[in-house]
């Protein structure tokens, strides 16, 4: 029971906020991400925020990201807030990342915030 209830938490996570946009502004403020990784496998996944924008302003700033991660693997995957922009000036400003991992193996992955901006 306690494997089910933990993957089902894990996929509802995984849906998280997800914001894909182009020739905009995308605010993404004050938000406050709780995510509980608990004897899973996580593989090339994003547990928390997504934003992929394009010709775009992204600001993400003043938020919180909470992740506690308990003996799981976790692969090629970002844990908290995920930001890939393209051709955008991305604003991040005054966010705080608390990460707890025991007993885990985390590879190739980023447990935070990653932006990738290009």
């Amino acid at each position: 029971m306690t494997k089910l209830t933990t993957l089902t938490l894990v996929v509802i996570l995984a849906l998280g906020t997800t914001s894909l946009m182009a020739d905009s502004t995308v605010n993404a403020e004050d938000n406050t991400n709780i995510n509980l990784i608990l004897d899973s496998e996580v593989t090339d996944s994003v547990v928390g925020t997504t934003i992929d924008a394009t010709d775009s302003t992204v600001n993400a700033n003043d938020n919180t990201n909470i992740n506690l991660i308990l003996d799981s693997e976790v692969e090629d995957s970002v844990i908290g807030t995920s930001i890939e922009a393209q051709d955008s000036t991305v604003n991040v400003n005054g966010n705080t990342n608390i990460n707890l991992i025991l007993d885990s193996e985390i590879s190739g992955s980023t447990v935070g915030t990653q932006i990738r901006a290009r």
